[in-house]
Formats: structure tokens, sequence, C-alpha cells
């Protein structure tokens, strides 16, 4: 009955071994995945841009008629802030035209 049991393992490890052998070489990349699932909720990146000063990812998205920025510790990965903006003031801010304070000329970039 052992032996069965060893014999029944071993066979379920190479197929699922080969099963991933042959998966793996048509996977997407994390990236395409990501976009996939945000675009099943209907959520659209606009951009993404590094805010050396803060040391923090803003990743702007739009969802709906809505349009968000997402504040991400460069280090950590914690969500620090979100906030609704407008899609104008994302646009600037992505042009580097308006800094995350929204000051004009003080640009983060």
């Amino acid at each position: 009955m052992t032996i069965l049991r060893v014999g029944a393992v071993a066979i379920l490890s190479l197929f699922t071994l080969l099963s991933y052998a042959a998966t793996n070489e048509e996977m997407i990349s994390k990236e395409r995945a990501i976009e996939a699932a945000l675009g099943a909720i209907g959520v659209e990146v606009l951009g993404v841009r590094h805010d050396k000063p803060d040391n923090q990812w803003d990743v702007f998205v739009k969802h709906g008629e809505k349009a968000f920025e997402v504040e991400i510790d460069a280090t950590t990965g914690n969500v620090v802030a979100t906030e609704e903006e407008s899609l104008a003031e994302i646009k600037a801010e992505l042009s580097g035209d308006l800094s995350h304070e929204g000051v004009i000329g003080d640009v983060d970039k």
C-alpha cells in the first residue's frame, strides 16, 4: 500500500512538473496580468512617475469618470495616499508642469 502511495505521488509530481514546463513558455508577463485585471474592473492606468523627494511611485488611474493619484512607498510598496484628481491635474503632473504639491514650476521628476 505504501509503495502504491509513493508511486502515485511520484506520477502526480511528474505530471505537475511537465504541465508547468509546458505552460511556463506560454505565460504572459506579470505586467500584462495586472493590466488584464485592472481592465476587467474598468481601471485604466494613465501614467506612473517616480517622486524622488518623497521616494514614492505616483500611479495615476482612471475608473469611470473619476481619476485618482495613488502614492506608493518605493521601498515598502505600501499605499501612502489615494486622492481623487482632475484629468487636467494628472496630465499636468505627468508632463512636469505641476508637482504633487500643486505649485507651478516646482517639478518633481
